[in-house]
């Protein structure tokens, strides 16, 4: 009998540890399977970071810190995967971390002057954007080295790439510019520049090989009393064969952000409003903005994968932040807490 009991014993204990109510801890240098959070940090203090969140939801802050033994730096600004590595954008500190993407070890560091977005556009090549140049540094992906630069506007922000050529966003940095510079990938020459609303800041492609651009506006206060003098609106344009299609304007004073696509390439989301955002979709075949906001809150970012929206909140912008999931039709999933000011996305799946 006492063999029996403890061979029952045994079994129970090995049923209850595969239970789903128990899911694994992450293991230190295993990042596939989930998603990474960018956390900017407090400006100014080298305290920026990443957030890895697996699918079962658990979590591992300062990822990057944790297997090198040393921070990432002033300001992480944003990540992206190519290949088998993660392309991690440091804005003030001036550089790219190049690292494993599935065990966070360093690789190497490419020095830049303020880069802000990372994007693939060939087998070997990659385009960051960097405000410090007013233009592009072209990467070898092969060296993860800086082999040239492209002049484009003022305060190149987010990028994408589409039928051979690359669109970036000329948000004008801490001033104003309303322009896309189109780069042809083969020779890295500017070959057209698309006037949009003042402030454009993301952008993305849809099903249909079309690139739609979000323009925030731009408001002009009063240094004094910080009183507002001029505003101009935010817009949504889509671009076909490098010609505006569509133009949506925003009402007076809203500062929308934060374009987003889902999976299937066919609703946008983005965040809308003035004091107060709020989340809202459209497909990409409306010609006009909804009015019913999708999820009623403001948050700090935006990213969309595997049917799910991502959400971060900044919180006070001094202590962690928080990331939320969400359906597609707004119905809260789950959420974690992250690093200071989670500023974005970036999916290992």
């Amino acid at each position: 009998m006492k063999t029996i009991n403890y061979l029952a014993l045994v079994f129970i204990i090995i049923l209850s540890g595969c239970s789903k109510d128990n899911p694994d801890p992450i293991l230190l240098g295993k990042y596939t399977n989930g998603y990474f959070v960018t956390n900017e940090g407090n400006f100014g203090n080298g305290n920026g970071s990443i957030s890895f969140i697996d699918d079962f939801g658990n979590v591992e802050n300062n990822v990057f810190a944790n297997n090198n033994s040393q921070l990432l730096g002033d300001v992480v600004q944003s990540m992206n995967i190519i290949y088998d590595n993660a392309y991690i954008v440091v804005n003030n500190s001036g550089k790219i971390e190049v690292a494993s993407v599935d065990s966070m070890m360093h690789i190497t560091t490419i020095d830049a002057v303020q880069p802000r977005y990372i994007e693939q556009v060939s087998e070997n090549k990659a385009y960051v954007t960097d405000w410090g140049i007013n233009g592009v540094q072209v990467i070898d992906l092969t060296t993860n080295t800086i082999t040239s630069t492209i002049a484009c506007g003022v305060g190149p922000e987010d990028i994408v790439e589409s039928n051979g050529f690359a669109y970036i966003c000329n948000t004008g940095g801490l001033s104003v510019d309303n322009t896309v510079s189109v780069i042809d990938i083969n020779t890295d020459q500017v070959v057209n520049t698309i006037t949009v609303g003042d402030k454009p800041a993301s952008i993305v492609v849809d099903a249909n090989d079309a690139v739609w651009v979000l323009s925030g506006g731009y408001t002009e206060y009063d240094p004094n009393d910080w009183s507002i003098i001029s505003q101009t609106q935010g817009s949504l344009v889509k671009i076909v064969n490098n010609s505006i299609v569509l133009n949506i304007t925003f009402p007076l004073g809203n500062n929308p952000s934060d374009l987003i696509i889902d999976d299937s390439g066919s609703s946008l989301y983005f965040s809308d409003g003035s004091l107060s955002k709020a989340v809202y979709s459209m497909s990409i075949y409306d010609t006009e903005l909804t009015s019913a906001p999708l999820i009623d809150r403001n948050f700090y970012s935006l990213g969309y994968n595997d049917g799910k929206i991502y959400a971060s909140d900044a919180v006070d912008y001094v202590q962690q932040g928080w990331s939320y999931r969400y359906t597609s039709s707004g119905s809260v999933v789950d959420s974690v807490q992250v690093g200071i000011i989670p500023g974005g996305y970036c999916f290992n799946n």
